[in-house]
């Protein structure tokens, strides 16, 4: 404010003081510099506690335009920033004084996005540089003039600046004010300090981001080492102790074989039945002792940084399922649960790897045999689908069902087992294996209904080849 607030008052001065009058008008105008830095200052001191007090230029944005806005006497500012996917600036935050009703302008730009080089701020963007213009509305290229010009008395000054580091920008801020307001080369630079200052803070936010993911990639590493290590030390054990478990089988079978062979005629007849019982649990220790020896063997290559691939080859469903039921007959049976199998002798051929379907299925089957009150049934039922190039097998139980939710998290890491000691990977262990053989798995289940899983398996595994692009 100069020291007389009227020009009347202040022409009476110098008439009647005439020596007195030049300096006057000198003193006025260093008075309005100063007052100007002042409120330059005060904006830089508002936006750097902002960004001190902010973790992102989002969390950021309104109290940045806010703090620029106020001590600049600007009427709206808005906060546009570059979406890196789409390479487009788009709305971010804005604000306005209580004065200025804009929220049909504030509407209207919501919902817009703009190139590099489209619009006021996409020239911004393009051109790297702060810019001022006195009056928008009379401006070629700003798209939103007839908004703007509604805004209570009309948006007339303009001013927009770049949030960057170097060459990388961030986004483009700009501000308008209800009147004509020539160019202020001081704001105009203070402005792309500020933008300068914004993008160092977005660049070392994503800095210290980057910093954080490396380090809880590297504390994962480092977790999933240790993992390794004790997993390779077990895996080692397990199989060095399944090998006397085996050798002991082939050796039982044997002595009971010389056993039942001393027998008389009427001894056999009635020792027939403790024979094929006995026949058959070795053949359950035997076969399921070397499918735990396979999978050991795929955990220890694994811990060295191995991975056996899918190895296709004809496989017969019928003689996979009856695998699996080999092994685990028994413990259904003193569950008083019954294994089916229904329609499995048509399917045909498929080209497949036994061994992951194996280990897919026997989670099923293992897991439905939890699950099934006494008296149920398990039943795996095959089917060809139409025009015969795939197949769908459906495992399906008479248990408890499982919940909507249960159901949404089967086929991830989020699945939790209730069973003692379980890890709640075996339904994601299938939806591998499935993936694996270019087939997909669904489920369906209701609450003291059962529950199915179907999957659904190419006859014809067919490896995809990139095009020749030439």
């Amino acid at each position: 404010m100069p020291l007389f607030e009227h020009d009347q008052g202040t022409r009476n001065f110098n008439d009647r003081y005439p020596v007195y009058g030049g300096r006057v008008e000198e003193l006025n105008a260093a008075l309005d510099q100063a007052r100007c830095s002042e409120r330059r200052l005060l904006a830089q001191y508002e936006v750097t506690r902002v960004l001190a007090e902010s973790v992102t230029l989002r969390e950021a944005g309104q109290n940045i335009l806010g703090a620029i806005g106020k001590t600049l006497n600007w009427k709206l500012g808005m906060l546009w920033s570059v979406d890196s996917k789409t390479n487009l600036l788009y709305f971010v935050d804005l604000w306005h004084a209580f004065t200025v009703d804009a929220s049909a302008f504030c509407e209207g730009s919501r919902n817009l996005t703009f190139h590099r080089g489209e619009g006021l701020i996409g020239q911004v963007w393009a051109s790297g540089l702060p810019t001022w213009i006195p009056d928008v509305g009379r401006t070629p290229g700003f798209c939103r003039a007839p908004v703007a010009a509604r805004v209570g008395v009309g948006l007339h000054g303009w001013c927009g600046f770049p949030v960057c580091k170097g060459d990388r920008l961030y986004g483009v801020i700009e501000f308008f004010t209800d009147e004509i307001r020539e160019v202020e080369e001081d704001v105009l630079q203070m402005m792309a300090d500020i933008g300068i200052k914004i993008g160092q803070f977005v660049d070392r936010r994503e800095a210290e981001e980057e910093l954080r993911r490396v380090e809880m990639r590297l504390l994962e590493e480092a977790r999933l080492a240790d993992v390794a290590r004790v997993l390779g030390d077990i895996s080692h054990d397990i199989k060095n102790m399944l090998t006397p478990v085996i050798l002991g089988a082939s050796l039982l079978e044997e002595e009971l074989n010389e056993s039942f062979a001393q027998l008389s005629v009427p001894r056999v007849s009635v020792a027939a039945r403790s024979r094929d019982l006995t026949k058959e649990l070795i053949e359950m220790i035997q076969h399921g002792s070397r499918r735990v020896q396979e999978r050991v063997g795929e955990l220890a290559d694994s811990v060295k940084g191995l991975r056996r691939p899918t190895q296709f080859s004809p496989c017969h469903m019928g003689q996979v399922i009856s695998s699996v039921y080999g092994i685990l007959r028994i413990p259904a049976a003193e569950r008083g649960i019954v294994l089916q199998v229904s329609h499995l002798d048509t399917l045909p051929v498929i080209q497949a790897d036994e061994s992951r379907l194996f280990n897919a299925f026997y989670n099923l089957v293992n897991n439905a045999i939890s699950e099934v009150p006494p008296g149920g049934t398990i039943t795996v039922q095959g089917a060809v689908e139409p025009g015969g190039t795939a197949i769908t097998l459906s495992v399906m139980d008479t248990g408890r069902g499982m919940t909507r939710e249960v159901q949404e998290s089967l086929f991830t890491y989020r699945a939790i087992s209730h069973k003692v000691a379980g890890t709640g990977l075996g339904t994601k262990i299938v939806k591998d294996v499935v993936d694996a053989h270019g087939g997909h798995i669904t489920v369906e289940s209701r609450l003291g209904m059962g529950t199915s899983f179907h999957l659904t398996l190419p006859v014809e595994y067919v490896v995809s080849v990139p095009a020749n692009v030439g």
